[in-house]
């Protein structure tokens, strides 16, 4: 069943904080609050706001007037008030991806801490990520934009920076744009995971990569690189096959290769999970199983990895979004943030890479 947006957006960005009727139709206000509990106006605000200069027995007090009215912040007026809308938006390629979809929760799980609402938006291909950010650029309604990925040009997100928006790219630097990112560090990912299989004595290990122009493929396939050079090791052109990231480019792969009747490569680095699902899907329907007659790696280590003993490097997504929103609020408030940051992964080793060879 497809994703309905706007039931997601609803889900992800937390309850929306407004005034409510008291017994009389009449919103619930700071000043009612304010007279039932006994203290300034002030005084409730700070409360509301988490502030550390109050009374603990005051603090008590007011946060008992506020149940007993039923009183919820009018999150508009006070946007208005302060010339912001605490709310960033968010703009991914999709959210099919376990990869995503953690991320998004990472953001989000930070968002919410600081108060801050997401509004997020899914992109239906390169004409459409165009199209969604320079409205979330044009409208108004977001103080900062996060964006995952996007096929968009360097120079688009140049002139986009450009902008008084502030910007925040995930999984994607990008030279001369007045932007933040947050990054993994994929080359020495790779490295790791290619290494491993080195040292477990595999020699035609095949490369599924990622699809041209994308900077997680061309850093991960950077790192395979690194680590067959450093092992003497030259890869084997014919084993470099082009995937597109997703589960069917996997699965179609190596189907074909297995119709083909080609003898199967010893080991396999899918450079993300999916993929890698897929090779195990085709597989498991001729009867072959990982690491019996092929190892196998992936990359990212979504949910699904860890139930099918996968083994592969972990990305750590919800630090990803994490990191993204805190730079993101902290552009908007004016607090420093670096402007990149590159998060380490980890080799997670896992029974589909046949490890027992090391014995």
């Amino acid at each position: 069943m497809p994703v309905d947006v706007n039931d997601y957006i609803q889900d992800v960005s937390g309850t929306i904080l407004r005034d409510v009727a008291g017994d009389n139709g009449r919103p619930v206000t700071v000043q009612d609050v304010s007279r039932q509990s006994g203290v300034s106006t002030a005084t409730v605000s700070r409360v509301i706001n988490q502030s550390p200069k109050v009374r603990p027995a005051t603090r008590v007090r007011v946060l008992k007037a506020i149940r007993e009215l039923g009183y919820m912040r009018n999150h508009s007026a006070r946007a208005l008030a302060r010339q912001r809308t605490d709310t960033i938006g968010v703009v991914f390629p999709g959210i099919d991806s376990g990869f995503f979809s953690e991320v998004l929760k990472g953001i989000n799980e930070y968002a919410v801490s600081r108060d801050y609402h997401l509004m997020v938006a899914f992109s239906q291909g390169l004409p459409d990520e165009h199209d969604r950010v320079a409205e979330y650029l044009q409208a108004g309604r977001v103080d900062a934009l996060i964006l995952m990925n996007l096929g968009m040009s360097d120079q688009f997100i140049r002139q986009a920076s450009q902008r008084e928006l502030p910007i925040v790219l995930i999984d994607r630097p990008v030279k001369d744009a007045r932007v933040a990112s947050v990054m993994i560090d994929n080359i020495s990912g790779a490295d790791a995971a290619m290494s491993h299989l080195l040292a477990l004595g595999y020699e035609r290990i095949a490369i599924l990569n990622g699809p041209d122009g994308t900077i997680d493929a061309e850093q991960r396939f950077q790192g395979c690189q690194r680590a067959a050079k450093r092992a003497g090791v030259t890869l084997n052109k014919d084993l470099v096959w082009p995937g597109t990231f997703f589960w069917e480019s996997g699965y179609e792969l190596m189907k074909h290769w297995l119709d083909s009747g080609k003898t199967l490569p010893e080991a396999m680095f899918a450079l993300n999970d999916p993929m890698a699902m897929g090779v195990m899907e085709a597989m498991r329907e001729r009867g072959l199983s990982v690491p019996k007659d092929m190892a196998l790696v992936g990359f990212d280590d979504v949910q699904a990895a860890r139930h099918l003993g996968l083994t592969t490097v972990h990305s750590p997504m919800r630090e990803m979004g994490r990191a993204a929103s805190e730079a993101a609020i902290s552009l908007v408030t004016g607090g420093r943030t670096r402007l990149e940051r590159v998060l380490p992964t980890e080799l997670v080793i896992r029974r589909s890479c046949g490890v027992e060879r090391e014995s």
